[in-house]
């Protein structure tokens, strides 16, 4: 049994959810967990102090971002690398990762190196394991084939409540660090309970604006009319992310990590439009760093930014990745005034929420349309 901070209880039959907004502490709470953040925690493992000892082949974690947890520059030379510290069972490895267990780790793509960090993680048969995000990036197929593979005894943080509701036995909801209650099961269920705790698992509305016939954009197969939103999918690694930096020169794409684009020190030094700033409604942020927003309000700076560029279409490289209702909420509301505006947009996603806003669908793997 693991106990943190005598309030969240992982025994070893559960498998534990953790909820909350982004900013609530989910993150915060694992890292201080494993004894590797700046709080102490009380980390209760079979009756000891976990910190004293830190015993990681029994109490492991695998974090948001995966290439901050990698050593070695290939799979193979990775999990030889933790087998000089751990027992290693290479079969749990090869099961997540396939094909790809023999690939050079920093030339896959999101989803697998996502799903590499878990195998990692897994392969060294820990009692218990922290798991933070581990759906974000992955498609449908690597989502059932990790749920199958997580086993008892694991806490799970997720924002994509649909992906937890039937998977674990008991829930917790963080609202700050020191602010953890458990709540029953069926509030994963409740559209009205996570509307109000900010949490996802509600169906946006629909988006009634229909796409102009005017067609502004064309490239290779891609062909967009005015206020027309394609939607990437398929399999990780069939190319969505790359299919989009093929467009960079002719399309203002928005990619995952914020912070990597933001160069000026003021938020209207980014966006330099009075009219996105009110359009977006960030104007009461216009002299703060873009660097100390929520990662919800940075999302704004960068899609008011790309508005004030002038770019007919806007491209979207799996925007709901770390995004909590509430950040979802308003990406659905700056996606609609986009459309208003008459902006094509093109969003690679596994996310079926983001899905729901397409006018057209279009999977990679196979290259065709399945909605439209």
């Amino acid at each position: 049994m693991l106990s943190i901070n005598d309030t969240l209880v992982i025994d070893d039959n559960d498998i534990v959810g953790l909820v909350g907004k982004n900013g609530s502490g989910k993150t915060t709470l694992i890292k201080n967990a494993l004894c590797l953040g700046q709080n102490r925690f009380k980390i209760i493992l079979d009756g000891d102090d976990f910190c004293e000892h830190r015993e990681y082949s029994k109490l492991t974690g695998v974090f948001q971002e995966p290439a901050t947890q990698i050593l070695a520059l290939t799979c193979e030379e990775e999990l030889k690398l933790r087998s000089l510290f751990h027992t290693i069972d290479f079969n749990i490895a090869k099961k997540i990762m396939e094909n790809y267990i023999n690939r050079d780790f920093y030339t896959l793509s999101d989803g697998y190196k996502k799903r590499f960090v878990i195998a990692s993680a897994l392969s060294s048969n820990p009692k218990h394991i922290l798991l933070d995000e581990p759906f974000a990036n992955l498609d449908k197929y690597s989502t059932k084939l990790v749920k199958e593979i997580i086993p008892k005894g694991s806490l799970i943080a997720e924002h994509r409540i649909k992906e937890i509701r039937d998977l674990v036995s008991k829930v917790y909801l963080i609202k700050e660090i020191n602010r953890i209650v458990e709540i029953e099961k069926e509030k994963l269920y409740d559209e009205k309970f996570l509307r109000e705790e900010g949490l996802r698992g509600f169906k946006l509305p629909e988006i009634n604006i229909k796409p102009k016939d005017k067609v502004i954009f064309e490239y290779s197969w891609i062909k967009l009319r005015e206020g027309e939103i394609l939607c990437l999918v398929g399999r990780n690694g069939v190319g969505k992310t790359t299919t989009l930096k093929k467009l960079v020169n002719k399309v203002y794409i928005i990619f995952q990590n914020p912070d990597l684009q933001f160069f000026k020190p003021r938020v209207i030094d980014e966006v330099k439009d009075e009219e996105a700033l009110r359009l977006f409604k960030i104007k009461d942020l216009a002299e703060k760093s873009p660097f100390t927003l929520s990662y919800g309000q940075k999302m704004r700076v960068l899609i008011a930014t790309a508005f004030a560029s002038g770019s007919k279409v806007i491209g979207f490289d799996e925007p709901s990745v770390g995004m909590d209702g509430e950040a979802l909420l308003s990406f659905y509301q700056m996606v609609k005034i986009l459309k208003e505006e008459g902006k094509a947009m093109i969003i690679a996603t596994h996310d079926e929420d983001i899905l729901s806003l397409c006018d057209k669908v279009v999977n990679l793997e196979e290259m065709r349309i399945v909605y439209t």
